[in-house]
């Protein structure tokens, strides 16, 4: 069971982007893959429900919104046969409550643009989800917006160096993730040569948490989620 946690305080680094991208991957692979917001803004569940009927399925958890002829702890719950979990987390999260998720992740994915704020803010985030998770080692940098230069370049390089955690994608600067959102799609459901760079840069990302999940292979079967824990998560 893979559960993928796209998590950074910082507002526009694009955690959404990601993690509906990642959805669109894992789904159009053929796992059952469910999406899970837990951002009061709810921009995840606007994409899902954009979602053209004949795109692969993706089942979606909308943690602010449950049903009225529902309980609370049922509509909260990712369903049993889900194989991937992503979960988008609001920006400026309290990590203290969002720490329960963060320990059952099997991944762990902190987006980052490189721009001053941005490294500011990601490189506080790592040292205090190592104060909270010593032994984990399925943290990763996402570049978002990458526009290649020797200036950008060399931020990237000092700031996989500074947080001595893996860069696994240099998604660039383009309106191909921006077009796919606007068809309730990812880019990897996209068709046209012009996609081919930002297909592979998510498949890499999607391969590298595939390994972290086949690390945890161990587990079987997702952890029943308490509902004051996704509650907590999302500053409910």
């Amino acid at each position: 069971m893979q559960r993928i946690v796209v998590v950074n305080p910082k507002g526009g680094c694009g955690k959404t982007m990601l993690s509906t991208n990642l959805a669109s991957f894992f789904s159009h692979q053929g796992a059952i893959t469910t999406l899970m917001d837990l951002d009061p803004q709810g921009s995840s569940v606007f994409w899902a429900l954009n979602r053209p009927d004949n795109a692969p399925h993706i089942q979606l958890v909308d943690a602010h919104n449950c049903p009225l002829n529902v309980t609370r702890s049922w509509a909260i719950q990712p369903p049993r046969n889900t194989e991937v979990l992503i979960l988008d987390t609001p920006a400026r999260p309290d990590l203290v409550n969002l720490s329960p998720l963060l320990r059952e992740a099997t991944a762990i994915l902190l987006p980052v643009v490189l721009e001053e704020f941005d490294l500011h803010a990601v490189t506080h985030t790592v040292q205090e989800l190592r104060r909270m998770l010593p032994s984990r080692q399925n943290m990763a940098v996402v570049i978002n917006r990458f526009a290649a230069s020797p200036t950008a370049t060399r931020r990237a390089h000092d700031l996989e160096k500074t947080l001595s955690l893996p860069i696994v994608a240099y998604l660039r600067q383009s309106r191909t993730f921006l077009q796919a959102a606007s068809e309730g799609k990812g880019v990897y459901e996209m068709a046209g040569s012009h996609y081919r760079r930002d297909k592979q840069g998510i498949a890499g990302i999607g391969e590298w948490c595939s390994n972290r999940g086949a690390e945890s292979a161990g587990e079987t079967g997702l952890k029943r989620l308490h509902p004051d824990v996704i509650a907590m998560a999302s500053n409910l």
